[in-house]
């Protein structure tokens, strides 16, 4: 008898051992599916700053006032700092990426300096181009190369082949940047002690806290709840993984649909809104068009309450097409508001959701009326730019503030820009830069 119940004991505690292994299983592997996440948009997001910087060297030749090119200086700056951000986020040892590291710190020092000059009232010299020519050359070397190692690290941004086979590749690239002298650049800083890629403003969120969200404090099961609501489907399991305390505190959520790969889903804390969704699933075939596409985007976006949306920019990629919305009141774009929708060209699905910027900044406005009319405020545009198309839009500036503007969109030598006149004073308030990347077209 004793001999039965000390068996029975244990194939208990082998089957609780069991069970508790398991569980601690399912956790490694979410944990890695979320690492994973973090590195591929970290290096994502290191070739977007690579690529701003190269980009933001060509908007000077169509800037015509010292406000524009400080502006621009900015964003250089902030691009290449957070692109040192970034950099050190990726699981890749030091000793093969200081190069390049210290490459955007340069960067960033010499826009800031540059920025300085202009604000004492100094102006770009020759020599002064010769460098930012010099240095755009180097974000093109670099910029190539991290595309290269993207396509060779094997299964996307895989955590182990990143570790693996970024490190050496990434020793590679930092080596050449280190034969690269920048005599030029170090002597000049002795002195001193916005691309698109999806559309205008998209990554603009200048507000230091939220505006948009509204409701009380939710719990973690409630989030629970609203994700699967959100998605709408089928799904085999669900988890928690790290909640998010940036700008936007979220919950995070880990839903699994049978036989398909996850999709994640953050919930904000505060009125349980989603901000973000991104189905892990890697569409492949075209089945639809971008117009069919657009319709699937415009009733999502309708459906969960997103309503007098327009669509003001789409970038088509293998297997998807994102488009922008903003909200449109009295024929004003409020680009401020932006929400990006992510549409699979297989089966019209929904794969990619972000609504960060929204939630920043929407907020009940009262518009003013413009004092300029539009040929005016097309007088006040480079002569260089060949106009194609304009619009009046609230577009965010730094530190907060949102100005009512004419966007002219026009060519010059083969690319596009966006100029932005405010409607107010006439200011030229910023320029955007479109280009085509190895990630898509983009398309208005």
């Amino acid at each position: 008898m004793l001999k039965r119940w000390f068996t029975a004991f244990v194939l208990i505690l082998v089957l609780a051992l069991g069970a508790w292994g398991y569980r601690q299983y399912l956790e490694k592997i979410s944990y890695h599916r979320y690492l994973q996440a973090q590195y591929d948009r970290s290096f994502y997001q290191l070739i977007s700053n690579v690529e701003n910087i190269e980009t933001s060297m060509g908007k000077l030749m169509v800037a015509s006032s010292d406000k524009t090119t400080i502006s621009i200086l900015d964003e250089i700056w902030r691009e290449a700092f957070s692109g040192q951000e970034h950099l050190s986020q990726l699981p890749i040892g030091q000793p093969e990426i200081d190069n390049t590291s210290k490459f955007l710190v340069q960067v960033g020092d010499y826009a800031y300096s540059l920025t300085k000059k202009i604000a004492s009232g100094g102006k770009l010299s020759d020599k002064d181009l010769k460098t930012i020519t010099t240095l755009h050359n180097y974000a093109v070397f670099l910029g190539k190369n991290l595309h290269d190692l993207s396509k060779k690290v094997q299964g996307g941004y895989e955590l182990g082949n990143l570790r693996k086979q970024g490190t050496k590749k990434m020793a590679q690239i930092d080596s050449k940047i280190l034969n690269v002298r920048m005599n030029s650049v170090n002597q000049t800083m002795t002195n001193f002690p916005t691309l698109i890629y999806d559309g205008p403003f998209s990554e603009s969120l200048m507000k230091l806290t939220p505006k948009g969200l509204t409701g009380p404090e939710i719990s973690y099961d409630r989030a629970l709840q609203i994700a699967r609501e959100f998605y709408g489907k089928n799904i085999e399991s669900e988890s928690k993984y790290s909640p998010s305390n940036g700008k936007i505190k979220t919950y995070g959520v880990e839903l699994k649909p049978s036989g398909k790969p996850p999709v994640y889903i953050n919930v904000s804390r505060k009125g349980g809104h989603v901000v973000w969704m991104m189905d892990e699933r890697s569409p492949s075939k075209v089945n639809i068009s971008a117009s069919q596409a657009l319709k699937h985007a415009k009733k999502f976006l309708e459906t969960h309450g997103f309503k007098d949306m327009e669509s003001t920019y789409s970038m088509k990629a293998p297997g998807y097409i994102q488009f922008n919305f903003v909200p449109v009141e009295n024929e004003v774009y409020l680009y401020p508001d932006i929400v990006k929708v992510k549409v699979a060209l297989d089966n019209g699905d929904i794969i990619g959701f972000d609504a960060t910027a929204y939630y920043m900044n929407h907020v009940k406005r009262k518009l003013e009326k413009p004092k300029l009319t539009l040929e005016q405020a097309r007088e006040k545009v480079n002569k260089n730019l060949k106009i194609e198309s304009t619009k009046l839009a609230l577009i965010p500036l730094e530190g907060g503030r949102e100005v009512l503007a004419y966007e002219f969109k026009g060519t010059y030598k083969g690319d596009t820009f966006y100029v932005y006149i405010n409607a107010i004073n006439g200011n030229e308030e910023k320029i955007l830069k479109v280009i085509k990347t190895e990630h898509g077209d983009l398309t208005m």
